[in-house]
Parts: structure tokens; sequence; C-alpha cells
């Protein structure tokens, strides 16, 4: 019964030692997750950030929020508008990661702030507990097991009268036993009534025997549930495999999701100012290369505070969606069209002349001119100015053929408006 009690103990304390290192190793996925989340949307929310768009920024976080193991993010930027905080923030749990948030613009990299990401200890509970109940099993199974051995022993104890007699026995080899059986039957017929040391023994060796029979029969029970055990713990393993794939792909695709949002804008579906900028700077390394010609064209809505004024913001965003769309329409395929902040937009035209480049921009200036907003029974009416400026193969960069195409724009505006100077 010590004996009994000291492995009992021992196997508490195994099974505690083995919870806690599972709890570690828990604690450091988590981490390890946290980690890898926030390297992987720091591009999204730098973006973001350098845009001021607060509102592609919250619908990160909002997607930071979906996954199980982020209970908080916190946010902190050079901006004060852009220090966002959201979930459950708890500064004193270990389970957090701080990763700064920079945007590579060119060669420049400018730090925006950072991003924290929070977990929480119910997570790591939650993930414990079928590894738990595991480590409980296996600790019952071994002491149940010993238990099954020590009662095995103990009768064996108890029996401890009979120990010389089984000792002759197993001495003996198969030609005795023979002869044993083969005394058994020729006395059993004469004497058996009487008890003497051959029947004893011979009753002894039979019931050895049985125990034999009865332990393979419990081995080879214990060898099939064991078996048993082992096709459910595969099993486990391959769906909890399958379920992290799920997960994997499940990430991937928001990755994507979250890259395509980083370049496109809110309201109108066309690409931001980043996304035309680095499309700009591969076609403009393109024309290098091939010594080809493309245009970059400034559209500015005319009066658009105007609309603001007079009808309210969602007419001026109605209209702005109208604009998007003209210009969207008539651009050729594998041309680009952005929206450049405010009621500008910018449209980068590859590997064309500046008169077909002139044609272009007049159709989408007249389109505009025709377009008629009806929004809530009134009927909105706007122009455009325009800018155009050739960007060649010599061009320093984007900035200075950018700067070239917003003076030609001015001079639009400064010469009446509804224009398009080149």
């Amino acid at each position: 019964m010590t004996t009994f009690s000291l492995y009992f103990f021992l196997a508490v304390i195994v099974s505690a030692v083995h919870i806690l290192f599972e709890y570690k190793n828990i604690q450091n996925q988590i981490h390890t997750d946290l980690r890898s989340i926030s390297l992987s949307t720091t591009d999204s929310l730098a973006s973001s950030m350098w845009g001021l768009d607060s509102i592609q920024l919250e619908n990160v976080i909002d997607g930071l929020l979906t996954l199980q193991f982020i209970t908080g993010v916190e946010i902190h930027g050079d901006i004060k508008s852009l220090n966002i905080s959201r979930g459950n923030i708890n500064t004193n749990t270990s389970l957090q990661y701080q990763h700064p948030i920079t945007y590579i613009h060119g060669a420049d990299v400018r730090p925006l702030g950072f991003i924290t990401l929070y977990s929480e200890q119910a997570i790591v509970f939650d993930r414990m507990k079928v590894n738990v109940v595991f480590i409980v099993m296996n600790a019952f199974i071994k002491t149940f097991f010993l238990s099954i051995i020590m009662l095995y022993i103990g009768s064996r104890i108890i029996c401890r009268p009979l120990g010389e007699l089984l000792h002759s026995v197993h001495r003996l080899d198969l030609d005795s036993l023979k002869s044993i059986e083969q005394s058994k039957i020729m006395s059993s017929g004469q004497e058996s009534d009487k008890a003497n040391e051959l029947t004893e023994l011979i009753c002894a060796y039979n019931k050895t025997l049985d125990q034999l029979l009865v332990r393979t029969q419990q081995r080879d029970d214990a060898k099939e549930q064991l078996e048993s055990k082992n096709r459910c713990l595969e099993k486990l393993v391959d769906e909890k495999t399958l379920a992290l794939q799920d997960k994997l792909d499940e990430l991937n695709t928001m990755n994507e999701n979250l890259k395509a949002l980083a370049s496109t804008d809110y309201l109108t579906e066309l690409f931001n100012r980043r996304a035309f900028f680095d499309r700009a700077d591969d076609e403009l390394s393109r024309l290098r290369r091939e010594r080809k010609k493309a245009c970059i064209l400034i559209v500015d809505i005319d009066h658009f505070k105007a609309v603001n004024d007079q009808y309210g913001h969602p007419a001026g965003d109605a209209l702005l969606v109208a604009v998007s769309k003209i210009l969207k329409h008539n651009i050729r395929q594998h041309d680009l069209v952005a929206r450049y902040g405010g009621e500008e937009f910018a449209i980068l035209l590859v590997d064309i002349e500046m008169d077909e480049a002139i044609l272009l921009a007049e159709r989408m200036r007249e389109n505009i001119a025709k377009q008629k907003v009806i929004f809530k029974g009134d009927v909105i009416k706007a122009t455009a100015s325009f800018g155009l400026a050739m960007m060649f193969p010599e061009s320093k960069d984007i900035d200075s053929v950018l700067s070239n195409a917003d003076k030609l724009l001015y001079k639009a505006k400064a010469s009446g408006r509804n224009l398009l100077k080149y």
C-alpha cells in the first residue's frame, strides 16, 4: 500500500509538471501567433495611417479582433486622431506583443507609431482543456494498471504457504509437467477424496495456468484498448491538422483582402494615392528600360465645395462616385485611375502619345460636363478642370511629373475652369 501511495504521489507530480509545461508551451504559441499577425498587418496599418484613412484603419482593427486569440488591439501614432484602443486592453498581462509601424516610401522609412496586440489567460486555458484531459487520463490508466499488478502480487503473498510447491512446479521441464498431469489422471480415480502433496501440486499448477490465461487475456484487452486510443489520437491529430490548415487558409484570404482594402479608396472603389504612386514608380522604371512615353492627368472637380455647402456632403460623395465612374469608363484597360485626394483624381495613361492623351482627356471632360447627378430630387451638374503632363524616360521622378500636371491644372482653373491644359 505504501508503494502504491508513493507511485500515486509521483504520478500526480509528473502530471502537474506536464500540465505546467503544456501551459508554458501554449503561452509561447499564442505569443508567436500575436507576433505573426502583427507582422502580417503592419503594411496595411502603415498605408492607412499614412493616408489618414481612419475608416480603413478601423476595418483592419475589426478584422484583427475577429481572430479568436486576440482580445484587444491598441494603436499609438504620431497623430492623435489615429490613436485607437479596441477590445479588452490589459497592460499587465504577459500575453501581448508590440510592433513598430513604419511606412516605406522609396528609400525613406518613416515611423508612424506602434501596434500592440493583447490576449488573455482564458484563451490559454481554453486551448489546454483537451490536453489536460489526456494527461489526467494517462495518469489514471497507469495508476489503475499498477493497482491490478499490486493486487496480483498481494494475492501471491497471501498464498505464500504454497510457495514451495509452486516453486517446484516452475522448475519442472515439459516432461515433468506431462508426468504430473498423467499422475493426476491416474490417481484421480483411486483417491479422489484424499488430499495429498501431489493433488495439491496439480491444483496449484492448474490455478497458475488459469491465472496465466487471465493475464494473457488482460494483456490482449489492454493492447486492444491502447490501439483504440492510438487510433483516436491519430484521428484527433488529423482533425486538428485540418482545422489548422483551414485557419491558415482563412488567414491568407484575410491578408489578401486586407491588401486589397489597403490599396482601394473606400468611397469610389478606385485605387488610392499609395497604389497610384506604386504603379507610377513601376511605370517610370519600365519607360526608362523600354524608352517609351506615358502621361499623367490630374482632374479636379470645379466648385466642389459649393456643392457640399449647398446640397450637403452626401451629395458631394454622390458626385465623386459619378465622376469616378466616368473616368474609369473612359480609360483604356491597361491605364490606371486613382482618387488622389479630396475632389482630385490622378490618371496614368501608359504607352501613349500626347495627341491621343488629349483626345481621351477631352472626352472625359465633356462627359463630366454632360453628367447629371440626381440626389434627393436635386439635379447636380458639375464640370472638371484637367492638367495633362507628359512622362518621358528622362523624367527625374514621379513627383516632378505630378508637379507639372498640377501647375497645368491650376492654369486651367485660372483660365475659367472646365478646361484642359497640357
